[in-house]
Parts: C-alpha cells; structure tokens; sequence
C-alpha cells in the first residue's frame, strides 16, 4: 500500500527547486560550446609550433617568448596601452558633465539629447573612421579651413597616420555608450544631495568632489574600464588612421592570424593581451573598494 508521502505531487517549492537548475541548462551549455570551448582550443594552440597555416607539437613556450622578446610586439604594446588610457579618460572626462547635465540640467531638452546620442549608434563604424580621415587629411576639412583663414600656409601633416589621430576617432566613437552609462549611474542620485550640499556652503567644487564624485566612482570606473579595453584592442580604426606610428597590437594579431598564418603567436599575443586586461579589472576593484573602505571611515 502506498503512503500518503510517497503519492503526494511534488509541492510548490520542490518544483521551484529543480526549476532555475534547468532554466540555467540552456545558457551554460551555450556558454560552455561557443565561448568556454574556443576559449580553450585556443590556449591550447598558443602552447604548439608554428607552420604555414598550421600547428603540431610538441607543447612549447616559443610563441610566447617571441610575443615578449620581439621589438615590434613590445613597441605596439606601448601604443595600445598608451591609446587606450588616453582614449578612456579623455572619454570619461568628457561624458562626465555631459551625462551630469542630462541628469540634473538639461531639463525638456533631456529626451531629444538621448535620442541624439542613441542615433548615433545608427552611424556605421567604418563611416566615422572614413569621416575622421576626410577631416584630418592634408587635402581634408580642418587643413583646407585652416588655410581659407589664413592661419596655415600649408597642410600638417602630423594629424593623420599616428597615435593622436586613432585616439580622435576611438573617443568619438566611444564616447555616446560612455554618456550612457554615466547618465544610468546618475540616476539614483537624488538632486537634493547636492542641493543639499550647496545649502551647507559647499562651492560647485566642493560639490563634485564631496558628492558627486564619490557616487559615480563605480560607473566612471566601469566606464574607463570598458573604453580601455576596447580602444587597446582595436585592429579597424588603426588600419585606416593609424599608419605605422599608430598601429596597435590589435593588427600584429590579427596580422599573425590571417596574414602570417602563424596561429600560436596570434593566440599567445591575445592571451597576454587577455591577462593585462584582467589585472586592470582587478586594479580598478581593488580601489573602488579602497575608496569605498575611506568613505566609510570618514562618515564614520
């Protein structure tokens, strides 16, 4: 004879239970084929020899000792770290008073100034890059204004094919998501904070660095974080403004892995390009939370 506990259906909380289990199936099984997977056959191929579009054994160290020890690899290093943080914090200095106008400022104006911006995604990559080469050119906007006006008495030639003219068109291209997401970060905080803060005698410096500052830390932290790793990663954008001055690690892998053929280099390059964008994360977590630590302290 069966129980009353053995016949019972499953309850409420039994099937609540197995079901994020199998809600979460799907997703890590896509995860696991389509990003874990590659991500490991590619390790792997970092660790082999190198032939004409081809790997084999045995397991060695050599692509990655040539990674480190090749003058260009280390130069376009150099580039790629220097692009990147100045693009992400000409970026963020930037979008940071325009997101804080957006929030705080803008008014009726706040919804059209959005859509500008969200429109603006619409714009082709290649477009702006295209856009930014017609206007630094010799024969471009900027050099044939200059001269109309009298102030040159021919082109410069400095403002194309280097470092300035990749980090122009990587800020313009990445500033609108920067905006965005420091505009999400504003939200919550409540005008009467600084309101407040302005009543209690503080100056519109004071204000920013006592207030406004520390809340949006996180978002400007994730901000700078995101353009760095984007703009010291870009392969297009150097191709078409950076020269050989400007050129980035981005187009020697690419270069290794489509040109060359020589995949264990291209992978090695992308795994020590991976491990420094890591220990720039971990950087930036280790003193968000030492700032917060010295905030704490302080109200306390």
């Amino acid at each position: 004879m069966t129980s009353v506990t053995e016949s019972r259906p499953p309850s409420e909380r039994d099937r609540l239970r197995i079901g994020p289990v199998a809600l979460a199936l799907p997703a890590a099984a896509w995860m696991l084929a389509f990003f874990a997977a590659p991500l490991v056959v590619f390790l792997v191929y970092s660790f082999l020899t190198a032939k004409l579009y081809d790997v084999s054994g045995p397991l060695t160290l050599e692509a990655y000792r040539d990674a480190v020890t090749t003058e260009v690899n280390r130069t376009l290093a150099v580039n790629s770290l220097v692009v990147g943080v100045c693009v992400a914090a000409a970026t963020v200095a930037i979008g940071l008073p325009i997101a804080y106008w957006l929030r705080f400022a803008a008014g009726r104006w706040q919804v059209l100034v959005l859509f500008l911006i969200t429109a603006t995604f619409f714009a082709s990559y290649l477009v702006r890059i295209y856009a930014w080469r017609s206007i630094l050119g010799e024969n471009g906007l900027l050099n044939s204004g200059l001269e109309r006006l009298g102030i040159l008495d021919e082109p410069l030639g400095f403002l194309l094919y280097n470092r300035f003219s990749v980090s122009v068109a990587l800020v313009h291209i990445f500033l609108p998501y920067v905006v965005l997401v420091l505009y999400a970060g504003f939200r919550p905080i409540s005008p009467a904070l600084v309101e407040a803060a302005q009543d209690l005698g503080a100056n519109a410096f004071a204000r920013w660095r006592r207030v406004v500052l520390p809340l949006i830390a996180a978002p400007a932290a994730t901000s700078f974080v995101l353009v760095f790793v984007l703009a010291a990663a870009d392969y297009v954008t150097p191709q078409f403004l950076g020269g050989t001055d400007g050129a980035l690690l981005g187009v020697r892998i690419q270069a290794a892995l489509t040109g060359s053929g020589n995949w264990p280099l291209g992978a090695a390059l992308s795994f020590l390009m991976l491990a420094a964008f890591l220990s720039c994360y971990a950087l930036t977590v280790i003193l968000l939370r030492a700032l917060r630590l010295h905030r704490i302290r302080f109200v306390s």
